[in-house]
């Protein structure tokens, strides 16, 4: 498991109840809803995460300030990426979007 040291990296161990470590780095993200693609205010829309393709799942989204369901938005790991699709959100090239993700 490599271990990322950006600035923005948080260093934390998650263990299961036998002591395995799960995950250990926790990087945020802080982005705009103008970064999505799609139109202003449609559902739909797609951002593109700076991970690489061994990251986890996001932790979690929040938009304008406000935890999102993970129900309501579905992450695909790409080749080079992650990107989140808001399938039952309207984004707003205004939102700010907040992800905290698992590597």
């Amino acid at each position: 498991m490599g271990f990322d040291t950006t600035a923005n990296a948080h260093k934390v161990l998650l263990v299961n109840s036998s002591g395995t470590v799960l995950k250990a780095t926790q990087i945020p993200e802080d982005r705009l809803g103008a970064e999505c693609s799609g139109s202003d205010g449609a559902s739909g829309r797609i951002l593109t995460l700076a991970n690489t393709s061994e990251s986890g799942n996001p932790v979690a989204v929040w938009v304008e300030d406000q935890l999102i369901n993970p129900a309501d938005y579905t992450v695909s790991h790409l080749s080079a990426s992650s990107t989140i699709t808001f399938d039952n959100i309207n984004i707003f090239d205004v939102d700010t979007i907040h992800v905290n993700y698992q590597i």
